[in-house]
């Protein structure tokens, strides 16, 4: 508390998409006491009457509504030039439910609207910051984007790999570790003990083959048919649901379009057991450099991995750019088997260089046995550093500056840095 005294007479927003409205309520009660008045920002109705009716609560949906028929296209360029530092086509495809949505001309006025949402809503705070768990969308990115030409700090709280762990950053599309980056120009004055402590941690996590706790979540775990023709079958009473008018608004950008969303359980549980016959069992005494697959959609590639998010077009470039005598093994995501079509799958089993490895095989095992990892932000690169293996890493991710890693911008045009791994200073 007595840190947040500084802070007494500004103004805290907290964006829905990255935090809980309970825990919204939570914060006011808290910062009020000290003289923080807060706000919360939210994307449709449905979210808004989540919140208490003591917070103040800004809705995009009611923005979009009110101004949808008010906007000339033509203004798009203006507010090109306007936020020059990022290509505003680029941050739309980012966002997980817009972009499959809306022809052109609606898409242009999305962005538009968007982008005044939060210059209205900016212009008239003063004193302001912006809070969210990380940039998980278009909303939150043009909210950091024309936050940052004000001056407003945007900043990001999202939660580490495991449950008792929490990461803290800000700014630069919310992976930029400022705290890790003050420890670096420090000279890292780490303790005996911290180290101790480290050394245990991997130690353990090797020992133990801990998996990230996504993994115990009913939300992300694999379809199976039973399951889930049951889980319909006990809804059948509310089967009208798959009309709702809301499915029809196009400002609601969540719902909108929405129907088919309600489909995808049933489609996954019938794909589920048909992908299996792609899979194949690793060889570990094939020379080979493991690559994770992510779930998809999600912010992981499309919003941190923006170049490489089509990742049937990555493992293309790599199979064109790994050293020849070594296999490329592509490894499904656990969480969701059968959310990718069944001709991503097929297209992979073209490439002579590289195989489909099942999505149940031990990652541990996978890791330990591997060259290196190439990924584009999957935290099994993490996973991987605690072996000391090498990591070449194509998006933005947290441990980007750790010992062992190499970032790439472009797989074909950087192919000869694959001849040499980095290679891991445990002492860093």
């Amino acid at each position: 508390m007595n840190e947040l005294k500084e802070f007494k007479g500004n103004i805290i927003g907290f964006i829905r998409s990255g935090v809980h409205p309970d825990n919204v309520l939570a914060y006011q009660k808290i910062l009020s006491e000290i003289g923080i008045e807060i706000f919360a920002v939210c994307e449709d109705k449905n979210e808004k009457e989540q919140y208490d009716p003591s917070i103040k609560v800004y809705c995009l949906e009611d923005w979009l509504k009110e101004n949808y028929d008010k906007v000339n296209t033509q203004d798009l360029k203006c507010y090109q030039s306007k936020y020059s530092e990022y290509n505003l086509w680029e941050i739309y495809y980012t966002d997980r439910y817009i972009r499959y949505k809306y022809e052109y001309k609606d898409a242009v006025k999305l962005i538009i609207l968007i982008v005044t949402f939060w210059e209205n809503l900016l212009e008239s705070k003063k004193n302001v910051y912006i809070v969210s768990d990380c940039i998980i969308g278009v909303t939150n990115f043009i909210g950091m984007i024309v936050g940052k030409s004000m001056k407003i700090p945007y900043i990001s709280m999202p939660t580490g790999r495991y449950k008792q762990y929490f990461t803290y950053f800000s700014l630069d599309e919310g992976y930029k570790n400022h705290v890790f980056e003050q420890l670096l120009l420090s000279g890292c004055p780490i303790t005996k003990e911290e180290i101790r402590e480290a050394e245990e941690y991997v130690k353990s996590y090797i020992k133990n083959k801990k998996q990230p706790s996504y993994m115990d979540s009913t939300v992300m775990e694999s379809r199976q048919i039973s399951k889930t023709l049951i889980s319909y079958l006990k809804k059948i009473k509310n089967i009208s649901y798959l009309w709702d008018s809301r499915f029809k608004n196009k400002y609601d950008i969540h719902l909108y379009k929405g129907c088919k969303q309600r489909l995808d359980p049933l489609i996954e549980a019938v794909r589920k057991p048909i992908i299996q016959k792609f899979f194949h069992e690793p060889d570990y005494n094939e020379d080979y450099i493991l690559f994770p697959l992510h779930f998809q959609p999600e912010a992981s590639t499309c919003v941190y991995a923006r170049k490489y998010e089509n990742q049937l077009y990555f493992i293309e470039q790599l199979t064109k750019s790994i050293p020849v005598g070594k296999i490329l093994y592509v490894k499904e995501h656990f969480v969701r088997q059968g959310h990718k079509p069944l001709s991503f799958y097929k297209q992979v089993l073209k490439y002579p260089n590289v195989k489909l490895i099942s999505p149940n095989v031990s990652t541990h095992d996978l890791i330990r046995h591997s060259s290196f990892l190439i990924v584009l932000t999957s935290t099994m690169a993490f996973e991987a550093l605690m072996y000391g293996k090498s990591v070449f890493i194509c998006g933005n991710c947290f441990f980007e500056n750790f010992s062992g890693v190499m970032k790439i911008q472009d797989v074909y045009d950087e192919k000869q840095k694959f001849l040499n791994p980095p290679v891991q200073d445990r002492e860093l």
